[in-house]
């Protein structure tokens, strides 16, 4: 059964689809390509089953592991390719993601422990992102995950307009990154990928330098910024 919060989220949006589908402004999409999406009330539908697949926090596995998470399984977004949903389209996954996090949140509660949950919003690359939940001693893993932005900006609620459930969340912004090893970049130069004009270019584009210590000795990472990411929570 679709949910309340769900069908307030869906309003309207069928309608304008069919009547206006190729005037609905999407988000800033490096992932996508050009193909046609048809079949946008099937596209729906599987916003509720991949909903339904996680919206019962699986408490044995979690018992095992100590986290879990949920991405947008959510064909044919989540690809190997992947490529951002239209505006109307992510506000319905997001819906969705409240929905999980509020239901995760209620059993995380129930055993009166520390707990480590947040949805990761990716921007401008959405599909990336994922509710995450970690507690006992996973409960600070992931808190260093993502390196947090100085940038002066509020959180895009334009975008996503009334979704259900949003208000009730604090968000932190973080950075979206790519790491460049250098190891890697020098064996791009002698496979003939890469130039060293590409080599100064990512040089000059990253945020941060730092060195990685692993078993095969000290390496050099260049971070590039490619996005943001939202980190909520429910004050």
């Amino acid at each position: 059964m679709i949910s309340k919060a769900f069908r307030s989220a869906l309003s309207g949006k069928l309608r304008i689809v069919q009547i206006n589908e190729t005037k609905d402004t999407h988000m800033a999409n490096p992932f996508s390509n050009k193909k046609k999406i048809r079949g946008w009330k099937r596209r729906i539908k599987q916003i509720e089953k991949w909903k339904q697949r996680y919206i019962d926090l699986d408490m044995e596995q979690l018992c095992r592991n100590y986290k879990d998470h949920a991405k947008l399984w959510i064909d044919p977004f989540y690809r190997l390719t992947r490529r951002n949903p239209p505006i109307w389209y992510s506000r319905l996954i997001l819906a969705g993601m409240i929905e999980i996090y509020q239901s995760w949140s209620q059993q995380m509660q129930s055993l009166n422990e520390p707990f480590y949950l947040k949805i990761w919003l990716w921007h401008p690359n959405f599909i990336h992102s994922q509710i995450v939940v970690a507690f006992r001693e996973y409960s600070d893993y992931y808190n260093n995950t993502f390196d947090k932005s100085n940038d002066l900006k509020v959180f895009p609620s334009h975008l996503y307009k009334r979704v259900p459930g949003l208000e009730e969340f604090k968000w932190e912004l973080a950075i979206d990154s790519v790491d460049y090893w250098l190891s890697d970049l020098q064996e791009d130069i002698g496979m003939g990928i890469r130039t060293d004009k590409d080599i100064e270019a990512i040089k000059s584009k990253a945020y941060k330098c730092e060195t990685v210590k692993t078993s095969a000795g000290n390496h050099t990472v260049y971070n590039v910024k490619v996005g943001d990411v939202w980190l909520g929570e429910i004050r």
